[in-house]
C-alpha cells in the first residue's frame, strides 16, 4: 500500500477487497482505516482483522538518517539537523548530542519503542 501516513497497516489489494466485503464498506473506507484517518469502532475492527486474519503488517515511517555501526558495539545515527543518536548495543545505553556536540538526552536499557522515540527527539532537536 502506498501512503504518506506516519503509521499505517500494510495490506495487499486482495486483503483490502476482502476486508471491505467482510465489513460491508467501501475499499476507500478500508484504506482510511488502515492509514488511521478513520478511527471509529468499525475502523478499529478492520485494523485488527487486517493484522490477525489477513497477514497485514503494522508499519511506521521514521526519520531518515545515516546509520553507522562502529566495531559492532556502537550504532550511530546522524540526522539532517546535525543531531547524533548513539546506542551502545552491548549495554542498551543511548544518548543524543546536538549539532554542537552537547548531550541532549541519555537513557539506559532502551528497547525498540524507546529507540523510536529517541529518533524522533533527535530529528526534532
Amino acid at each position: 500500500m502506498r501512503t504518506t501516513a506516519e503509521r499505517y497497516i500494510d495490506a495487499t489489494a486482495e486483503a483490502m477487497k476482502q476486508l471491505a466485503k467482510a465489513n460491508k464498506c467501501t475499499e476507500k473506507f478500508v484504506y482510511m482505516a488502515l492509514t488511521y484517518r478513520a478511527d471509529t469502532e468499525k475502523a478499529r475492527k478492520i485494523r485488527y482483522a487486517a493484522v490477525k486474519e489477513y497477514g497485514a503488517i503494522p508499519m511506521c515511517h521514521y526519520p531518515e538518517c545515516e546509520t553507522l555501526h562502529d566495531n559492532g558495539k556502537i550504532m550511530r545515527q546522524v540526522f539532517q539537523n546535525g543531531a547524533t543518536l548513539r546506542v551502545d548495543k552491548n549495554t542498551g545505553e543511548a544518548w543524543i548530542t546536538d549539532s554542537k556536540g552537547r548531550e541532549v538526552e541519555r537513557r539506559q536499557n532502551i528497547n525498540i519503542p524507546e529507540l523510536t522515540k529517541l529518533q524522533v527527539l533527535a530529528e526534532n532537536d
